[in-house]
Formats: structure tokens, C-alpha cells, sequence
């Protein structure tokens, strides 16, 4: 889906909710679609994991600089939320921020976290053993992009939903400065884990830049790589991308737990669509819009930065 629609699908769900904010009955069901809408989507986004399978197996050396560079990614945007945590408030008031935080986000994302994790994985792991053991012919036939796509649709009306129910308690002066900023020091802050990652591997400074550039956004990142004929690379940053969003996904009950902003900055592009219910539910309603807006302007960049760094 492009921006657009996504923007306008998300109005919907907003409208929606607005105009039902008094139906306890249409809430709750909403609440039951959202957790089935996201566990489908896990499914088959290992399911895409399993049909993609021949190109992560295509060479081990590869796949795991690929994950070694997520993995380092996940690694630092971890330490540097705790060492600003430890910085600015020292250890008693990061507990307590924690313990803000563990009333905000409510009975479903408190100390949780464990079975969150497992519960993800699981959808994951499944939709990629079904389609592994599936008939190649059979797997041909089905449309999964088309149905991670309509579950995104559905996804997005459903968190737009519950930002239109609760409209009238969003106070738009929260929406400060740094929190416009955020998904420019996004930026900054994943090139930099690329800067760092240069030095562990045998690429050059420009291709570690380039594998980082992505944000998240795997279909489009590897595409513009390829088009400069650069194939290694381009798979290089696709299966990075993919397991910056599948990490994020996994480990984003914890991340919510060291600070609410950083499953966003975790998430990249994917904050708009693929990780928003889940940053919805574990960082609770009122950092939706700043997680939809940082994805958004993350997406836009992706494309001018890629091009910069390849023609730089």
C-alpha cells in the first residue's frame, strides 16, 4: 500500500470510532478483531519467510552478516535508550518511568513480556513450517502478499478505531519539537549502527550505509540496490530489513518497558503499518500517531537517502 492509502484508511478507522465511541459492544469487538487480525499477520509473514526461503538459504554466509547486522542494530538502539535512561534520571526514576509505563499500557502488555515474545514467535514459526511442508504448487496459489496486505487494511481500521474512540482526550500540544524530530535522528541513529557495523565486516563504509538505509522497508531498499547492479548487496538488504522488522516485532514488549519511543525507533518505516498495532498495544494509544507520522516520514526518505548514498 502507498502512503496515501494508508493515510486514508487509517481516517477511516478514525471516523469510525468517533462516531461508535459510545458502543461498548462495537469496542470490545474491535479489540477481539485486532487480536486476531495480528496474530493472522504474523502467520504469514512467516509464511513469506518460508517462500522466500530459497533465497536465504541461496548462501549461509550471507544471511547471517545479514542478521549479525539486525542484531547489532537491536543491540545498540537497546543500549542507547538505557545509557540516556541512566544519563538523565538515574536508576530510581527509570523505575519508576517503568512503572508509569506498566500502568499505561494496561493488563495485556504488563509484565507480559515473556509471553508476548512466545506467543509472536509462535504465529511466526507456524505460518513458516505450514508453507515449508506445502506442495510447492499449492504454495504458488496462494496470494500471500495480497492477504498480509488486506490484513494491513483491517489492521489499520482497527487501530484507527480505537484512536477515533479516544479522540477527545488526544492533546495535539504533546506533539513537541524533538517528537517531530524523531524519525530525522531515526535516520541519523541507523546509519550510525551501519557506520559501526563497517568496522566488523569486510564491507566498505558506503555498503554498510547502503544495508542500513532500508529503514525497515526490505521490498523497496533491495530493489534499488539491485536496479545499480549491486545483487549481493541488495540481498543483503533484504534479509536485514526483514529481520529489523521481525526483531522489532518480537522484542518490542521489552523495548516498550525501557521507554515507549524506542519500538519506534526500533521500527523504522514499518512504524506506519506492519509494527503500528503492536506499538499501539504495548506503548499504548497515545503513541500512535507519533509512531504513524515517524514510519511515514522514515518511508519518504527512504528513496532520496538510498539514491544519495549509492551516486555519493
Amino acid at each position: 500500500m502507498n502512503i496515501l492509502a494508508l493515510v486514508a484508511v487509517l481516517a477511516l478507522g478514525v471516523l469510525a470510532g468517533w462516531f461508535a465511541r459510545a458502543q461498548k459492544m462495537a469496542i470490545h469487538l474491535n479489540r477481539i478483531l485486532t487480536r486476531y487480525a495480528l496474530w493472522a499477520l504474523l502467520f504469514f509473514m512467516g509464511s513469506k519467510l518460508a517462500i522466500n526461503r530459497g533465497l536465504f538459504a541461496k548462501d549461509l554466509k550471507v544471511f547471517f552478516i545479514a542478521i549479525g547486522s539486525s542484531v547489532l542494530m537491536l543491540a545498540l538502539y537497546f543500549l542507547g535508550f538505557m545509557l540516556w535512561a541512566w544519563v538523565r534520571h538515574g536508576r530510581k526514576a527509570k523505575l519508576e518511568a517503568s512503572s508509569d509505563l506498566e500502568a499505561e499500557v494496561g493488563e495485556e502488555g504488563g509484565g507480559h513480556e515473556l509471553g508476548a515474545v512466545a506467543l509472536n514467535s509462535g504465529w511466526i514459526l507456524a505460518g513458516f513450517l505450514v508453507f515449508l511442508w506445502l506442495p510447492t504448487a499449492t504454495v504458488a496459489r496462494v496470494p500471500a502478499d495480497a492477504i498480509s496486505d488486506w490484513l494491513l487494511r483491517l489492521l489499520l481500521i482497527s487501530i484507527g478505531f480505537e484512536l477515533g474512540v479516544d479522540l477527545h482526550k488526544l492533546d495535539l500540544r504533546k506533539l513537541t519539537l524533538p517528537l517531530l524530530l524523531l524519525p530525522f535522528f531515526n535516520i541519523l541513529f541507523s546509519l550510525g549502527c551501519g557506520l559501526i557495523f563497517s568496522f566488523f565486516t569486510r564491507l566498505s563504509l558506503r555498503e554498510s550505509l547502503l544495508l542500513y538505509s532500508g529503514l525497515g522497508w526490505y521490498s523497496l531498499s533491495s530493489v534499488l540496490i539491485a536496479g545499480q547492479g549491486m545483487a549481493l548487496l541488495a540481498i543483503l538488504a533484504f534479509i536485514h530489513n526483514v529481520f529489523r522488522e521481525l526483531l522489532t516485532i518480537l522484542f518490542l514488549p521489552f523495548a516498550a518497558r525501557v521507554s515507549p519511543y524506542l519500538p519506534i525507533y526500533l521500527g523504522g518505516a514499518t512504524t506506519m503499518d506492519v509494527t503500528l498495532p503492536f506499538i499501539q498495544k504495548f506503548c499504548g494509544r497515545e503513541y500512535t500517531l507519533v509512531a504513524f507520522y515517524s514510519g511515514v516520514m522514515c518511508s519518504l526518505a527512504v528513496i532520496p537517502l538510498v539514491r544519495l548514498i549509492l551516486w555519493g
